[in-house]
C-alpha cells in the first residue's frame, strides 16, 4: 500500500480504536450539530469513522497517548524493528503493548521521562503535533515550515516548537482564539477527526494540484488564524447539554476496595481519622451516586475551559466574603483558560482545600532558606538562621501532605514560586494540570480514586474529597448560569464485578479501630471536668461523662481516640485524657512500627503500631519490661510479639501501677 494513503486510512482507523465499526450516513445524526459535523460526517460515509455499539460517536471523548500509538502502527504498516520494552509502564498483556513499542522502535513515539509512556494519558495538542508531524515524514507527505506568533508561544515545550510550526504551516493545526495555540489542551475524537480530514484533503491535494499554484489561487500566509472552514481550533459555540460517558476499567471493584483500604484512607478531611472498608466501599462506587445530583458531578470532565463565566457575578455570588480568595475569580478564570482547566472547579477545589479562604496556607505562610539552601517553614526558633525570607500561598494543599501540612505545603510553595494568591491559583492550576488531569486522571473521581490503578498517584486521602467538591461546582454552574453556556461531559468509571450499589455504614462504623492497645487497663486523667464519653470519635453523641481515675479497659485506637469499655458500655474518649499501665509509646517520627511472632527482623509480622501511638509491653515478676536484646515484648490485640526497641520512647517507669480492681467488659 502507498505510504501516503495507508497514513490517510491509518488516521481514520485511529478515530475509530475500541468502537464498533458500524457506520452510515443514518447514524451521524448524533452529531448534526457539532460543530466538526462536516469533518466527522465526510469520515463516516467514507466508512473510515465508526461509532459504539449505541451508533454514538463521542465527539468531545478524549484520546490516549497509547491509542495514537497504536493508529500510527496501523496507518504506517510498521514492522518490527526490536522486541526490547522500551516503557515501564506497558506490560505484555496491556492491548497497546505491541503497538507502542513498535511505534517507539521506529521513533515516532518517545517517552515522558523516568522509563514511561503515560499510555493512559490523554494527548494534548503539542504531542498530538508532534506524532503527525513524524508520521507525516515517514510517508513521505510534503510539508511546509512557518513561523508562528501565538500569545502563548512561550508555553510550546521547545521539543514541540518545530512540529507546530510544520503541522500549522502546513494547515494541519490551527491556533485557537486569542491567537493562541493551546499546546497542553487535550484532543478530542471531533479534533482528530479534522485532522484526519485535512490530511486526506493534503494527500488528495498532493496528487492533483501542480507544481505552481495556479493564479487565481494565490499562496495564503502560512499562519491561518481564522480560516473560512472552522478548525477545530475555532469551533462553533458550544451547544449546552450533557454527555455521558463510561469508562470501563480492568480493576475488580472488591479488590480495588482492599487496596484503598490499606492506604490509609481518611474519615475527616483534616486526614486524623483513618475510614473502614465499607467507608471506602460506599464512596468508591459510583452507583451510589444518582444521576445529576450534586455528588454526580465528581464525574465531571474537567479538561476544559468553562464558557460564559463572569468575574463579577464569581466575585459576587461565589467568593464573597471567601477570606483569602475574595474579588479572585479573575485569577480562577485565567487559570482555567491558560491551562485548559475547568475554572468552576478550580474554585470549588481551592475553596474546600482553603476552609474558605481562611487556612493557614491560605493567608500565608513564611518560608525561608536554610543553610543548605532548602525552603524551610519559619518558626521561633529557627527564623534567625534563615535567609530570603517571603510569604508563601497554597490554595490547593499541593504537597501539604497529613504528617505536616502546614509546613510541606508552604515549602511547595516557596519551591513553586507562589508568593502571592494570584500565583498560588494560576500556578497551582498549571501544577494539577500536568501532574493530574493532563495524564487521564481527568475528573474528581479519578483524582482521588485512580480507578486505573488503585492508591498509585491519588491527590487526596478524604474519602469524601471528590464528592464534596462536586456539589459546589455544580453551584458555582447554577448561580453563574455557566450550565447554561457549556456542554457537560462526564465519565462515569465502571470496574469489574462492581455490585449496583455498596450501602454507607453508620457513623459509629465509619472508624477503624487499631487493636494495637487491645486488652490494656487505663484510668482517666480529668480533675476538673468530666471527661466526654462518644459513640465516635471528636464529634460523636455524648454518652456519658466518666469522673477524674475511671478505670477503663482499651478495645482500640484511631486517631488518637480510643475505644474503651467502661460499665458495660463501649465508646470512644480522646486520649489526651487517659493514662495506661504497662504502655510503651512508640516513636512520633515511625511511620509503622512491625510487630513479629519473634525477636529478629526476619519473623513472620504479626501486625503494626502507629508512630506515636501505645503498645502493650510485657512485664516480669520484678515489675521490669521482658526485653530479648534491643527487642520489647508485647501483647498485640492480646496476642504475644515483639518490637524493635530503637522505636520506643525510652520508659521510665510505669505511668499507673498495675490495676487490682476487676474490670467488667461486655
Amino acid at each position: 500500500m502507498n505510504k501516503k494513503l495507508s497514513l490517510a486510512l491509518g488516521l481514520g482507523l485511529f478515530a475509530s480504536a475500541a468502537l464498533t465499526a458500524s457506520p452510515g450516513t443514518t447514524h451521524a445524526e448524533n452529531i448534526s450539530g457539532h460543530w466538526a459535523y462536516t469533518e466527522m460526517n465526510y469520515l463516516i460515509n467514507q466508512k473510515i469513522l465508526g461509532g459504539d455499539q449505541n451508533g454514538n460517536y463521542l465527539p468531545n471523548k478524549d484520546v490516549t497517548r497509547a491509542e495514537f500509538a497504536s493508529f500510527l502502527v496501523r496507518a504506517l504498516e510498521l514492522t518490527p524493528k526490536s522486541s526490547t520494552v522500551r516503557f515501564t509502564d506497558v506490560n505484555p498483556g496491556d492491548w497497546f503493548y505491541s503497538a507502542v513499542n513498535l511505534a517507539a522502535s521506529h521513533d515516532l513515539i518517545a517517552g515522558v521521562g523516568n522509563g514511561k509512556f503515560n499510555p493512559n494519558a490523554k494527548i494534548n495538542r503539542q504531542e498530538m503535533a508532534v506524532m503527525i508531524k513524524r508520521a507525516m515524514d515517514y510517508a513521505g507527505v510534503a510539508t511546509t515550515k512557518s513561523t508562528i506568533s501565538f500569545n502563548d508561544n512561550s508555553q510550546i515545550a521547545s521539543w514541540a516548537k518545530e512540529s507546530i510550526q510544520y503541522a500549522v504551516g502546513s494547515k494541519i493545526l490551527f491556533g485557537r482564539e486569542g491567537n493562541t495555540f493551546r499546546p497542553s489542551a487535550n484532543a478530542t475524537r471531533a479534533e482528530a477527526s479534522t485532522v484526519i480530514y485535512r490530511v486526506l484533503k493534503a494527500e488528495e491535494n498532493s496528487a492533483e494540484t501542480p507544481t505552481t499554484p495556479p493564479v487565481d489561487k494565490p499562496v495564503e500566509p502560512p499562519v491561518v488564524e481564522k480560516p473560512v472552514d472552522p478548525p477545530v481550533e475555532t469551533p462553533k459555540p458550544v451547544v449546552p447539554g450533557k454527555e455521558y460517558v463510561t469508562d470501563f476499567y480492568s480493576a475488580n471493584f472488591a479488590t480495588a476496595v482492599s487496596l484503598q483500604a490499606n492506604n490509609s484512607p481518611k474519615v475527616d478531611g483534616a486526614g486524623i481519622f483513618t475510614a473502614t472498608d465499607s467507608l471506602v466501599a460506599y464512596y468508591m462506587n459510583p452507583g451510589n451516586f444518582k444521576k445529576d445530583s450534586a455528588e454526580f458531578y465528581q464525574f465531571l470532565k474537567l479538561s476544559a475551559p468553562v464558557e460564559g463565566l463572569s468575574t463579577s457575578t464569581i466575585n459576587t455570588k461565589v467568593l464573597n466574603g471567601m477570606g483569602n480568595l475574595a474579588n479572585t475569580a479573575d485569577a480562577f478564570i485565567q487559570a482555567g483558560t491558560s491551562y485548559s482547566v475547568n475554572a468552576a472547579y478550580l474554585i470549588s477545589h481551592a475553596l474546600h482545600e482553603t476552609g474558605k479562604g481562611t487556612s493557614p496556607l491560605a493567608m500565608g505562610i513564611e518560608v525561608g532558606l536554610n543553610a543548605a539552601g532548602q525552603p524551610e517553614m519559619v518558626t521561633a526558633q529557627n527564623k534567625a538562621n534563615l535567609t530570603n525570607i517571603k510569604k508563601t500561598y497554597n490554595v490547593y494543599g499541593i504537597g501539604a501532605i497529613d504528617k505536616d501540612p502546614k509546613k510541606f505545603g508552604s515549602e511547595t510553595a516557596y519551591k513553586n514560586g507562589w508568593f502571592t494568591v494570584k500565583q498560588a491559583i494560576i500556578g497551582g492550576a498549571s501544577f494539577v494540570k500536568e501532574k493530574y488531569i493532563g495524564i487521564g486522571q481527568d475528573t474528581l473521581y479519578e483524582m482521588r480514586w485512580n480507578p486505573a490503578k488503585p492508591t498509585d498517584h491519588q491527590y487526596a486521602t478524604h474519602v469524601m474529597w471528590a464528592v464534596l467538591q462536586g456539589d459546589k461546582i455544580r453551584e458555582i454552574y447554577e448561580v453563574t448560569g455557566a450550565d447554561k453556556t457549556t456542554k457537560l461531559v462526564f465519565e462515569i468509571p465502571a470496574y469489574q464485578a462492581q455490585p449496583a450499589t455498596s450501602p454507607k455504614p453508620s457513623a459509629e462504623d465509619q472508624y477503624v479501630v487499631y487493636p494495637t492497645l487491645n486488652g490494656a487497663v487505663g484510668k482517666v486523667v480529668s480533675p476538673t471536668i468530666p471527661l466526654n464519653f462518644r459513640t465516635f470519635p471528636k464529634t460523636g453523641t455524648v454518652i456519658s461523662t466518666l469522673a477524674h481515675d475511671t478505670q477503663v479497659t482499651v478495645l482500640g485506637e484511631n486517631g488518637g481516640w480510643y475505644k474503651i469499655s467502661v460499665n458495660g458500655k463501649q465508646g470512644w474518649v480522646s486520649g489526651e485524657y487517659l493514662t495506661f499501665a504497662d504502655a510503651l509509646k512508640i516513636k512520633n517520627n515511625t511511620n509503622g512500627l512491625n510487630v513479629r511472632f519473634e525477636p529478629n527482623t526476619t519473623s513472620r509480622i504479626i501486625g503494626m503500631a502507629k508512630g506515636g501511638s501505645y503498645i502493650l509491653g510485657v512485664k516480669d515478676a520484678s515489675g521490669q519490661y521482658i526485653k530479648n536484646g534491643v527487642w520489647y515484648k508485647v501483647l498485640y490485640d492480646q496476642e504475644p510479639g515483639w518490637v524493635h526497641g530503637d522505636y520506643i520512647v525510652p520508659p521510665v517507669q510505669p505511668v499507673i501501677p498495675p490495676a487490682t480492681t476487676p474490670v467488667t467488659t461486655p
